[in-house]
């Protein structure tokens, strides 16, 4: 998949046995969401063009006003913000464990 096929309005992610979305909110702006349509973070477009002369992309997770990760690979940083969401969570549902 490359940068261009960003610029359609939903792009199909399939990643850890589950079907996400990569929607575009504005130009430059896309919403992951899960196959529920909750939002797990948004992918922005920091600089049409890095050092490797392609668009540079930005991870905002939820709850952040600034990027966590940025670089080319768009694909890799929607996986960091599916990653995010999935690992936490366990961790979301709450420990009712004593200890």
């Amino acid at each position: 998949m490359s940068a261009s096929e960003l610029e359609m309005s939903s792009v199909r992610y399939p990643y850890r046995g589950r079907i996400f979305h990569v929607e575009k909110k504005s130009p430059g702006i896309w919403v992951v969401l899960d196959e529920s349509h909750a939002e797990l973070g948004t992918l922005i477009r920091v600089a049409p063009e890095g050092e490797e002369h392609e668009p540079v992309f930005g991870a905002v997770p939820p709850g952040y006003l600034e990027t966590l990760h940025e670089g080319s690979d768009w694909r890799m940083l929607v996986a960091s913000l599916i990653n995010e969401s999935l690992d936490a969570e366990p961790a979301s549902t709450g420990n009712q464990g004593g200890s």
